[in-house]
């Protein structure tokens, strides 16, 4: 009986955890949001450490010196140049800050170096509190 119980009550917890990992709900969009993307010699230098630390692999990271948020998308190592990365969008809604971007690889016929990269992207904008969403 008192094995019944607990897994009853493990059945319930379970029960409990699926419904509320429901999927995100996207919200609505307010306002675009203006920004400029930056060359990287222009990223503060703690952000610049951070992505040398973590752009073997694909990251996402955000940096707020006070005076501007700094937001950057990594996708990885490539064997190839070539890569091209372009935001696709920048917006806010109630609670979030989007940031939507886009990697594409070497164009048909595109000279490319048999040399491995990391491409990345950073975008400076105005300082908010909001979470950052990566689309």
């Amino acid at each position: 009986m008192k094995k019944r119980g607990m897994f009853l009550a493990a059945a319930l917890m379970c029960a409990l955890w699926i419904q509320g990992c429901e999927p995100f709900e996207k919200e609505e969009k307010l306002r675009d949001v203006d920004y400029t993307v930056i060359c990287p010699e222009d990223v503060p230098q703690e952000l610049a450490d951070e992505i040398t630390n973590v752009k073997e692999k694909e990251f996402q990271l955000s940096y707020d010196d006070g005076e501007y948020l700094y937001v950057a998308r990594g996708y990885g190592s490539r064997d190839t140049s070539g890569y091209n990365i372009s935001v696709k969008d920048m917006y806010i809604t109630e609670h979030t800050l989007v940031l939507d971007t886009e990697i594409t690889g070497p164009r048909e016929g595109e000279d490319v170096v048999d040399k491995k990269t990391t491409p990345y992207i950073v975008v400076k904008t105005e300082p908010m509190d909001k979470q950052i969403v990566f689309e």
